[in-house]
């Protein structure tokens, strides 16, 4: 037994230190993440995860999540590296990101079959990254393949996002978007921040009728700055001005007050309710049925502009 009193810090350029490191970093890298049998060796069977959106995960849906990853996206370098020996064969690392979505991460590694394994892992974003959600740059374009991951993360922030479709998963998040860049009809515009997805406002078109069926949802990271309305209110025009409709129609909960104030501040009427539509979570809920028409009056909402053209 060692005679090491615990916890104690291990100093910088030591063996274990770097150990430590090395591992942390092989996680990092991108022929790593691509590759489920490096990350099984790497990641203790108990492994579970804590994301920056409070989720947990377990060691096969991080797994899945890490292999089907972009492979260009940056997973960024290990700032600040702090080591802890916690015990004998245990020990904590905790570092800095400064990647895409810089954040404070902390670590678990254990020492068993002879090597070690990462068996915690936990992200927090940090104040830097949460002051950019007010600062970037918020735009629309259309909707792209690349922005599956993106579709995931926001499907990922908040249980309520399962009403919208299928995006569980990174898997059936890729499957989401495909289907909606599939079809002909669809005419799904992307709200992004920094050219990164965190919305989308849909249109399902009728061109013989000259109608669509317009449908929105946001990540919930990013709710509450009037960023839907000012984004429907762009769609809203360019499906009235370019695409020559006459006739835009939506429902929403009853019980979605947010959801209700974006319709209405763009100009769309309430017309009807389908009562009693949806079970959830043991409830009857009401639809409300809203529509606006090409000759209603234009609501004063400052439009979201165009980061690029789109065609629908």
């Amino acid at each position: 037994m060692s005679s090491l009193k615990y916890p104690a810090k291990l100093t910088a350029g030591s063996e274990l230190f770097e150990s430590i490191l090395g591992f942390e970093r092989q996680l990092l890298c991108p022929a790593v993440r691509q590759d489920a049998e490096k990350l099984g060796f790497l990641l203790h069977e108990s492994f579970s995860e804590v994301g920056a959106s409070g989720r947990t995960y377990d060691r096969d849906q991080v797994i899945e999540l890490l292999s089907a990853e972009n492979p260009t996206k940056s997973a960024g370098l290990v700032a600040d590296p702090q080591c802890l020996q916690l015990a004998e064969n245990l020990v904590m690392l905790r570092w800095a990101t400064s990647g895409e979505r810089p954040s404070q991460r902390t670590s678990l590694w254990v020492f068993e079959e002879n090597r070690w394994q990462m068996l915690f892992h936990q992200g927090t974003l940090s104040s830097t990254e949460l002051q950019n959600s007010s600062t970037a740059t918020y735009a629309l374009r259309a909707l792209k393949s690349y922005d599956a991951d993106a579709v995931y993360e926001a499907f990922d922030s908040n249980p309520d996002m399962s009403r919208q479709g299928d995006a569980s998963t990174p898997a059936t998040a890729r499957k989401y978007v495909g289907a909606l860049l599939a079809d002909r009809n669809q005419c799904p515009v992307a709200i992004t921040a920094d050219d990164r997805l965190i919305g989308v406002v849909g249109a399902s078109i009728d061109s013989g009728n000259k109608n669509a069926w317009v449908w929105y949802w946001m990540h919930a990271g990013y709710r509450g700055q009037s960023l839907t309305t000012r984004a429907l209110a762009s769609v809203v025009s360019y499906l009235f001005e370019d695409l020559g409709l006459h006739r835009l129609e939506l429902g929403l909960r009853a019980n979605n007050p947010a959801s209700r104030l974006v319709a209405e501040k763009n100009g769309f009427i309430r017309e009807g309710i389908e009562r009693e539509k949806f079970l959830i979570d043991g409830h009857r809920i009401d639809v409300f049925n809203y529509a606006r028409l090409l000759s209603d009056p234009t609501p004063q909402v400052q439009h979201l502009s165009w980061s690029a053209s789109i065609q629908c």
